[in-house]
């Protein structure tokens, strides 16, 4: 099955026996359905859906780490750990029952890091106008346990595509940005956690939200708010200018306390509370779930 374009946060359903007009009603289609196999979305960055009984499994796609990217990059299973889990994938088996199985990881999380990685896929994937998709068979990749409906990914695929907008502006040219350590962060260094220290220490004015988030294996949505933040603190500073140019409302306050007093034009907004979802992927607007 082929078909034509439209973005994953789409809504709504076609009529019976039409064929999808857009990716997620595909998904609530092949939900239906009961579908296992894989849909592979044609879009730069692209991507592979994995799905199983017809709920998301996996979201494989160049615009973010996948679950395999962050277990290895943060070190949390090293390279001859991961080899063996995959020696001991039996037919018919996963590989999340595989790393399991051999002590690598505990199941509770492994399904956090799973679902959270679902998410950070599809907010990649919806960063760039899908050009069409094709359905296929099985293919291997870490799957959550338990799966994702559909309908759950896209609503918060939304809800994040709208955060970001409304923090910073748009989120297609804040995933273009480049950006480098602004001479006050230096100053303040002692002061920040270490997730912002991280960024600072790779951000060398060539890096784009989806390099920095490679380099340190994490969620590429976490990365681009975490950003947002960093540019409300002064810590950053941008190569090829702000993507968006909007006074901020925001308090800017460090993490140990200190108010910032400046009268820099930055995105607007505070940080919506954590959502029953962001809590089940590990989410509360930082990516903590990937940040291990």
């Amino acid at each position: 099955m082929t078909g034509g374009p439209d973005g994953l946060d789409g809504h709504g359903s076609p009529q019976e026996g039409a064929p999808p007009r857009n990716v997620p009603a595909l998904l609530l289609r092949l939900q239906r359905e009961g579908f296992s196999g894989t849909v592979t979305v044609s879009a730069s960055p692209g991507g592979t859906i994995h799905l199983r009984d017809g709920l998301i499994g996996a979201i494989e796609t160049p615009g973010t780490p996948s679950a395999e990217s962050v277990l290895l990059k943060s070190g949390r299973i090293d390279d001859e750990g991961w080899a063996a889990g995959l020696t001991a994938v039996r037919h018919g088996d996963d590989h999340a029952a595989a790393l399991v199985g051999q002590g690598l990881i505990g199941a509770a999380e492994l399904e956090i890091l799973c679902v959270a990685t679902v998410f950070e896929g599809a907010f990649a994937m919806s960063l760039a106008r899908p050009e069409g998709w094709e359905v296929g068979a099985v293919a291997p990749a870490v799957l959550a346990p338990r799966g994702i409906e559909p309908r759950t990914v896209a609503e918060e695929t939304t809800r994040r595509l709208a955060l970001v907008s409304r923090l910073w502006g748009s989120p297609v040219d804040l995933a273009r940005a480049r950006m480098r350590p602004s001479a006050r962060a230096d100053r303040v260094a002692g002061q920040l956690t270490g997730r912002y220290q991280a960024l600072l220490a790779i951000a060398n004015g060539r890096r784009t939200p989806r390099d920095l988030a490679f380099t340190l294996g994490r969620g590429l949505f976490g990365v681009m708010v975490d950003l947002i933040r960093m540019n409300g603190l002064e810590l950053v500073q941008w190569e090829n200018g702000l993507p968006a140019d909007r006074p901020s409302t925001a308090p800017r306050i460090l993490p140990g306390g200190q108010r910032v007093t400046t009268t820099a034009r930055t995105p607007p907004g505070a940080l919506p509370r954590r959502t029953a979802v962001a809590r089940r992927s590990g989410e509360s607007g930082h990516s903590d779930g990937l940040d291990s």
